[in-house]
C-alpha cells in the first residue's frame, strides 16, 4: 500500500496549526473574560479592597445570576434590577448611591450633589459627637468611681485619726464605768452619761468591742495584748482595759492580766 508522507505531513502541520490556534483564543478569551469589559477596571478595584479574588466569589458573595454579573461587567445596569445593584454594593462595601453613581446610572445634579454631601458632613458630625458624647460618658463614670474612692478614703483617714485621738479614752472609760458600777458611792458615776455620745458614735462607725472590763476569757494572741511575756494561748486572763476592732481590723488589742485590780472581784 502506497502512503503519501506528504499528505501526512501537511496533516500533521495542520493539526499543530489548529491546536495552537485554540490555545491562543482560549488565552485571548481568558483575558477578554478577566478585564475585557467596560466596568471591570472599577469592579475589579472594589474587589481587590474586599479581598475577592475573582468574578466567581463576587457572583456567590452577591448572590447574583452569571448573567446578572455578565450585564454589569458590561456596563447594561439598566437591564439589572435595584435589589441585585444593592446586594453588589453590599458585597463590595461601598455606599449604594455611590456604586450608582460611579456606574452613571445617576444622571448629574447639582443640587443632589450639595444635599448628598451635606448628609454626608451630617453623618460624620453625628459619629463624631457620639463618640464625644461615649468619651465624656467614661470620663464621668470614671470621675464618680474616683470620687467615691477618694471619700471612701477619706472617711477611713478621719475615723482613724479620730479614733487615735479617743484611744485612751475608749479604753479606759470602760473599766472605769465598772468601777463606779460595782462602787456607786464614786463621785465619777455622775461622769458617766457624758460618755454616751462616745458609744453612738463607734456604733455609727461599725467599731466592736472586744471584750467586758474584768471579764475572764480564754487568752488569743489575735486581740489580746498580755501584760507578761509568758502569757500562753488558751490560758484564761482577765481583760483590765477593753479593745477595739472594725470587721476584721484590730484597732487595738485588749490588755489583758492573768489577775484583776483590787476590789476587782
Amino acid at each position: 500500500m502506497f502512503v503519501d508522507f506528504n499528505i501526512i505531513i501537511i496533516l500533521l502541520g495542520s493539526l499543530v496549526v489548529f491546536t495552537g490556534a485554540i490555545a491562543f483564543l482560549r488565552v485571548l478569551f481568558e483575558a477578554i473574560y478577566a478585564t475585557g469589559n467596560p466596568q471591570d477596571t472599577f469592579l475589579l478595584g472594589l474587589m481587590k479592597q474586599e479581598s475577592i479574588p475573582n468574578w466567581q466569589t463576587l457572583q456567590q458573595k452577591a448572590e447574583i445570576s452569571s448573567t446578572t454579573l455578565w450585564q454589569l461587567r458590561d456596563g447594561q445596569v439598566a437591564s439589572i434590577k435595584l435589589s441585585e445593584l444593592a446586594q453588589v454594593a453590599k458585597a463590595l462595601s461601598i455606599p449604594f448611591y455611590d456604586f450608582l453613581e460611579k456606574l452613571d446610572v445617576l444622571p448629574p445634579h447639582p443640587e443632589l450633589e450639595a444635599r448628598r454631601k451635606e448628609c454626608l458632613e451630617l453623618q460624620k458630625q453625628l459619629q463624631s459627637l457620639a463618640k464625644e458624647k461615649d468619651a465624656l460618658r467614661q470620663e464621668g463614670m470614671r470621675l464618680h468611681e474616683e470620687l467615691q474612692q477618694q471619700r471612701t478614703e477619706l472617711t477611713n483617714e478621719f475615723r482613724t485619726a479620730t479614733f487615735e485621738k479617743l484611744q485612751t479614752l475608749l479604753s479606759n472609760y470602760p473599766s472605769i464605768y465598772q468601777m463606779v458600777s460595782v462602787k456607786p458611792e464614786l463621785p465619777a458615776k455622775n461622769v458617766l452619761s457624758m460618755f454616751t455620745p462616745l458609744e453612738n458614735l463607734l456604733k455609727e462607725w461599725d467599731y466592736e468591742q472586744i471584750g467586758k472590763p474584768w471579764e475572764q476569757v480564754s487568752y488569743n494572741p489575735q486581740i489580746h495584748q498580755p501584760d507578761a511575756s509568758d502569757m500562753t494561748e488558751g490560758e484564761m486572763v482577765y481583760i483590765r482595759f477593753v479593745g477595739y476592732r472594725n470587721k476584721e481590723d484590730i484597732l487595738c488589742p485588749a490588755k489583758v492580766s492573768r489577775t484583776l485590780p483590787v476590789g476587782g472581784r
